[in-house]
C-alpha cells in the first residue's frame, strides 16, 4: 500500500489473530466495493474505469493521498484525467457520473465533481437552439436526462444555462417536464363535483389518480421540490403557461408549501388569467383521503 499517503502516516496495529494489521476507514468514500478496486491498483492488477466508478474512485484516492508524491500516476492523476478527458466530453456519462455523486459529499463537491458535471451538461444543453414550436413537438433533446436528476443538481444546471442566456421559453419547458415527473398529481385532472358535508351550497372538487407511474418521494421531498421549481421559473411571462402556474399553485396548497411561496404564485397566476380557461381555475380543496390519491 506504498501509494497511499494516508495508510503510510498510519500506525497500523497487529490484528488479535497476529496474520495481520488492523485498518478501519471511516467515512470512506465509495464503500468497500470501491476500496477493493483500489486494492487491486495497489498490488499492479488491472483495472477498469466507467461511469459508475469513477466518482467514488476519485474522491478515495483523494481520501487516501494517492499523489504522484507516492508514485508516478497514481491513482489521484489517473482518475481526474478520465473525468476531464473521457466523462466531461460525454453528455450521457457525465450524467451518470453526476448521479453517482449523490452519496459521495462532502468529496465530490470539495473535489468540483458536481460543479465540472453540472456546467458540463449546462454548456451542452445551452447549445440548444430549438424553436418553441420544436421543443412542443419533441420535448427538447435534453429533458428526460436531466429530469432524473434530483432537484440539487437539476437547480445547478437550470441556474447555468439562465446565465448562459438560454430562452425562458425553453428553460420553462424544462421545468415543468421535471415537475410533472415527480410530482404525482401534476396531470391529474378535475372529475367533478361533488359535496363533502359543508352545507347544501357547499362544493369540493374532487381529484382522481391520473393511473400514471410516478417517481416516489416523500411529502418533504415534493415540498423541497416545488418550493425550488417555482424560484426557478422564469420571470418572463411567455416561459410557463398560465394553466402550469396554477398546477403548482395546486401542488403547494397539497403539500403545505411556505405561505410565501404561495402568495408569490398567486401573484404570478393573478398576472396571467386572461390566458386561462375555466377548467384552469378549479383549485381544489383537499381533504386527507384525496391528498392519499396522489401518491
Amino acid at each position: 500500500m506504498s501509494k497511499c499517503g494516508y495508510i503510510a502516516r498510519l500506525e497500523l496495529q497487529p490484528s488479535i489473530s497476529n496474520l495481520g494489521y488492523d485498518l478501519k476507514l471511516e467515512n470512506f468514500p465509495g464503500g468497500s466495493e470501491t476500496f477493493e478496486i483500489i486494492l487491486k491498483f495497489c498490488y499492479g492488477l488491472p483495472i477498469a474505469f466507467n461511469p459508475n466508478n469513477i466518482a467514488p474512485l476519485r474522491c478515495a484516492s483523494e481520501f487516501l493521498d494517492m499523489s504522484e508524491e507516492y508514485e508516478d500516476g497514481n491513482l489521484i492523476s489517473k482518475t481526474e484525467a478520465f473525468l476531464t478527458l473521457v466523462i466531461l466530453s460525454s453528455w450521457k456519462e457525465t450524467i451518470t457520473v453526476l448521479k453517482s455523486c449523490k452519496n459521495l459529499s462532502p468529496w465530490a463537491e470539495n473535489l468540483q465533481i458536481v460543479r465540472r458535471c453540472c456546467d458540463s451538461i449546462a454548456w451542452k444543453a445551452s447549445r440548444e437552439n430549438s424553436t418553441t414550436e420544436d421543443i412542443a413537438n419533441r420535448q427538447g433533446w435534453w429533458f428526460d436526462d436531466v429530469a432524473t436528476l434530483g432537484i440539487d443538481h437539476f437547480m445547478r444546471i437550470i441556474t447555468t444555462i439562465k446565465v448562459k442566456g438560454t430562452k425562458p421559453e425553453i428553460i420553462g419547458k424544462c421545468i415543468m417536464h421535471y415537475a410533472k415527473k415527480w410530482l404525482p398529481g401534476m396531470d391529474v385532472e378535475l372529475e367533478g363535483l361533488r359535496g363533502y358535508g359543508y352545507g347544501k351550497h357547499e362544493l369540493q372538487f374532487s381529484i382522481l389518480n391520473a393511473g400514471k407511474e410516478e417517481v416516489s418521494v416523500g411529502q418533504k421531498e415534493q415540498r423541497t421540490i416545488i418550493e425550488n421549481l417555482v424560484n426557478l421559473l422564469p420571470h418572463q411571462d411567455e416561459g410557463v403557461s398560465c394553466k402550469f402556474f396554477l398546477q403548482m399553485l395546486k401542488m403547494a396548497m397539497v403539500y403545505n408549501a411556505s405561505p410565501a411561496l404561495i402568495s408569490e404564485l398567486e401573484k404570478r397566476v393573478g398576472m396571467m388569467l386572461e390566458d386561462a380557461n375555466a377548467n384552469d381555475l378549479l383549485i381544489p380543496n383537499y381533504k386527507n383521503e384525496d391528498h392519499a390519491k396522489l401518491k
